[in-house]
């Protein structure tokens, strides 16, 4: 069971090391996003647990200026659907549950000028 592979496209440490567990024997982990801060290893990425379960790590630098441009103009014209909410700082604790039930879709969008 599990993925073949997870594209880790966030700029998050944790998302690295989550995605490893997701992964099933023989699976690829693909790095996107460059995590923010000083660099560190991927927690769980230990030789042992990559070896016993064939798994593979790998970069993939993709997209340019040109790639960006044309996606924000697909954007622009409805192409691409963003989901996302905007809630009021007073439902923050609300959010952070929802995140940790794993029952948020898409984004959040915290709006400071509301309570």
């Amino acid at each position: 069971m599990g993925a073949a592979a997870v594209v880790v496209c966030t700029a998050s440490n944790a998302a690295y090391a989550q995605a490893l567990k997701f992964l099933r024997f023989n699976g690829t982990l693909v790095c996107v996003g460059i995590p923010e801060g000083s660099p560190q290893p991927i927690a769980g990425a230990d030789p042992g647990a990559l070896l016993s379960q064939e798994l593979r790590i790998v970069g993939s630098a993709v997209g340019n200026r040109k790639d960006a441009i044309d996606t924000m103009q697909m954007a622009a014209r409805g192409i691409v659907k963003t989901h996302f909410t905007t809630e009021p700082m007073s439902k923050l604790t609300d959010v952070f549950h929802s995140m940790e039930k794993m029952t948020l879709k898409g984004r959040v969008v915290i709006d400071l000028s509301k309570e």
